[in-house]
């Protein structure tokens, strides 16, 4: 019997990571001495990218109302554009005049109002900064395949061109930040939209959830066929010990089963407050946020006093019918980014939880004959939390002007006026990233004279 058992124990430690969730038995490289040494301290800080996949126009998420001319003559002449009285008024400190938001987003003017939201204006990817003079002379670098959605959304996620190792720039983030639980190597990075590159770090192995938001072994470990299972397995990884690279990898899966439990008690946790505060939004953005709410919720259990989670939805990519596609994508953004502000407020989180936007690129202001807009560049994100010194709009709003001084070309594609890096690293800079090390995680932030923003308390 000896030669069948040690084939099937081996059989199984061999297949330890098919049996876990992705990236839930990290490098153990990955929870160095330092690392470990950081989780000591008490606050509790997260990170929740929200990645609009596909490029979300921002033209209509952000319209401006005082001056609603340039608007009016490009976008409403059209056809497709919003008409004055459909805008959700709201009043930014700065610029000191009047914008509205996309009828689909009124969830998040109350947010603006109590200061829990702000608009960053005109944000893109850079190198350096650039004028319209210096783009099309070539006098200055520009990014890569600018209006690629697959480069742009891996320069967006945090991809440095040429780099050894491919990592995004959450993910470096984690590195320095002591990001995730080194006695159950719960990772601090998670997605809930499958494998990210904002969430790889150059150490840090992020934890990818399924959709169900459950990890661990196939099948149901409550069932008697599961606990059978789960019984069996933990008595094989505590015999035949004696070959070091068998011990390793035992407690290797030993780890691996343990944190799953922890995780998924986390998930799976009964929490009105969370409930309450996604009741009637049904949605793939609100499920996601719903599960990190509740991670949240459980870090303590976790063990984790830094967390950076990656969401997304798709869908922005509207060459046609925007007016209608926009709307249903919108439909799905403001309510869940609502929900999720009132959960962070139900579990008196909300100082310490910052959620922000991403997508590939904005849209043309130009509408093209199907009813639609293409590719373009730099666009507006929103920023929401208690931490958040909303309320008001943060760099530069473009001119509204084809060909005009923020145009890239003749379609309205507007030239950034604030920098991912930029962006980044105020949001780096709050969740506890040295600003000493900042250049590491965004190479490109010493060619910009800002490196925050300010939006951040």
């Amino acid at each position: 019997m000896a030669a069948p058992l040690d084939s099937l124990r081996r059989k199984l430690l061999l297949t330890a990571g098919g049996l876990t969730a992705s990236g839930l038995v990290p490098r153990l490289s990955s929870f160095a001495l330092p690392q470990a040494s950081a989780q000591a301290a008490s606050d509790y800080r997260a990170l929740v990218c929200v990645f609009l996949y596909g490029g979300a126009d921002s033209n209509d998420m952000v319209v401006p109302l005082d001056d609603y001319g340039p608007y009016q003559a490009v976008r409403r002449a059209s056809g497709m554009g919003l008409a004055q009285n459909e805008l959700v008024p709201i009043t930014p400190t700065s610029p000191g005049r009047r914008f509205g938001l996309h009828p689909e987003l009124d969830n998040l003017a109350p947010l603006f109002v109590q200061k829990k939201l702000a608009v960053v204006c005109n944000v893109g990817t850079l190198v350096a900064p650039l004028t319209r003079a210096t783009y099309r002379a070539g006098t200055v670098k520009g990014p890569r395949n600018l209006f690629s959605h697959s480069d742009q959304q891996l320069q967006w996620q945090g991809l440095v061109p040429g780099a050894l190792f491919n990592s995004g720039w959450g993910g470096r983030v984690a590195d320095r930040t002591a990001a995730g639980n080194p006695t159950l190597a719960i990772p601090g990075v998670i997605s809930l939209d499958g494998d990210a590159l904002f969430t790889v770090g150059e150490t840090t192995v992020p934890l990818a959830l399924p959709g169900d938001g459950g990890n661990g072994l196939a099948g149901d470990p409550d069932s008697p066929i599961g606990r059978l299972r789960l019984d069996t397995m933990r008595k094989l990884l505590v015999v035949e010990r004696d070959n070091l690279i068998v011990a390793k990898a035992a407690d290797t899966m030993d780890l691996a089963l343990r944190s799953a439990e922890t995780v998924n008690a986390a998930i799976h946790a009964d929490l009105p407050a969370v409930d309450t505060a996604f009741q009637g939004v049904n949605s793939g953005l609100a499920d996601q946020l719903q599960r990190v709410a509740t991670l949240i919720a459980g870090r303590s259990a976790l063990g984790v006093r830094r967390h950076l989670f990656f969401v997304a939805m798709g869908g922005y990519d509207t060459h046609a019918s925007q007016r209608s596609e926009l709307s249903r994508r919108l439909d799905e953004l403001g309510p869940a980014l609502a929900a999720f502000q009132r959960a962070m407020d139900a579990l008196a989180v909300a100082p310490q939880v910052t959620a922000f936007t991403l997508s590939d690129f904005n849209r043309t202001f130009r509408v093209n004959a199907n009813d639609g807009t293409d590719h373009a560049w730099g666009g507006h994100q929103f920023v929401m939390g208690g931490a958040v010194k909303g309320g008001t709009f943060y760099g530069t709003f473009p001119t509204l002007a084809i060909g005009g001084p923020d145009d890239a070309g003749d379609e309205g594609q507007w030239i950034p006026t604030t920098a991912l890096d930029q962006y980044g690293a105020t949001l780096s800079r709050w969740f506890g990233v040295p600003p000493a090390e900042l250049a590491a995680v965004f190479p490109n932030l010493g060619n910009f004279a800002a490196q925050d923003l300010g939006f951040l308390a």
